[in-house]
């Protein structure tokens, strides 16, 4: 169906339209007046709501509207609850909409996160938002831009605002879990070198809990790519060693991660050494990268859940209850 990009004359307003107006209304004021927080954390639960109810014909009428306008608000530097709901509305609108325009949203996101520019922290933070959540819902129509999303990652990761490189690996944990395992190879290598060099040992809990999610992540697909995984100085050994190898040195990081001392990090690190043990005792359950191989064959890790898991704590090898 064509996508309309203006609203018909003599169609009575319907109240998602209504909606719509009044966020293109904020917007366009915001030059003179910061939207208020509650007044647009209101108008886009009263949105989500709207668009429930909405029929497919009616949004059609407004969705470049209210993409356009749920964009702007976002880089404008929206709080955290009001970019949520935004990123929640951009998802929703795409979904029971056209969904053509996922390619257009993810570009247009993608293009603002990697300018040169410094920006201002929260409007990276609610463009990195709403990409993950497109990912998250999309991934599998956008997988090709994957390696970009995960590059993007890294350069937040660079900012001194620890929300900004939580977000960005929030972003990073709904891209993999949206792509599966379908993209390239360089993309997951990427994405491992990341987590493991920037985001395990960041100063921030809350960004090592998220990194902790990432890797559950890369674990929970199939950890794609990790046999040829670039490990800084190790990088040699990994590719000779392949898959085996990569889950041994990443069962090392973990082991150190389980001493950490906040609570919530070690929780978090022991569900993704739980799922990432069970997948080196699972080759069947190893997904292989696209790209240029060869890549080696999944290998089962021997003795992991004696090893890894039972070994460590029966030898009093951690401090922490």
């Amino acid at each position: 169906m064509t996508r309309m990009n203006y609203v018909r004359e003599n169609v009575p307003l319907s109240r998602f339209g209504v909606l719509v107006a009044q966020l293109e209304s904020i917007v366009a004021s915001a030059s003179q007046k910061s939207p208020d927080p509650l007044l647009c954390f209101d108008l886009l639960s009263d949105l989500l709501t709207a668009l429930d109810d909405e029929p497919k014909e009616s949004i059609l009428l407004w969705q470049r509207k209210c993409e356009d306008a749920l964009y702007s608000l976002l880089i404008l530097g929206a709080k955290r609850p009001v970019r949520h709901l935004a990123s929640v509305a951009m998802a929703r609108i795409i979904s029971k909409g056209d969904s053509i325009s996922i390619y257009s949203r993810a570009s247009s996101l993608q293009g603002f996160l990697s300018d040169g520019k410094r920006s201002e922290p929260q409007r990276i933070a609610g463009a990195a938002q709403c990409l993950g959540k497109l990912y998250q819902h999309f991934g599998r129509r956008i997988t090709s831009g994957l390696l970009e999303t995960t590059i993007i990652a890294t350069k937040l990761m660079k900012y001194h605002e620890e929300f900004v490189r939580q977000e960005a690996l929030l972003m990073l944990q709904n891209a993999l879990e949206g792509c599966g395992g379908s993209a390239a190879a360089s993309a997951y290598t990427e994405a491992f070198r990341l987590i493991t060099r920037f985001g395990i040992g960041d100063k921030a809990f809350v960004v090592r809990i998220a990194a902790a999610r990432c890797l559950k992540a890369i674990a929970n697909i199939g950890g794609p790519g990790l046999g040829v995984a670039e490990f800084d100085s190790l990088a040699t050994y990994c590719v000779k060693a392949g898959v085996l190898l990569c889950y041994l040195l990443l069962v090392a990081f973990f082991l150190k991660a389980l001493e950490d001392s906040v609570t919530s990090v070690r929780d978090a690190f022991a569900e993704a050494l739980g799922s990432l043990v069970a997948l080196g005792m699972n080759p069947e359950a190893q997904v292989q990268p696209r790209g240029k191989g060869p890549f080696p064959p999944p290998k089962k890790l021997e003795g992991g859940l004696q090893r890894h898991l039972a070994l460590p704590f029966t030898k009093g090898q951690f401090s922490h209850g």
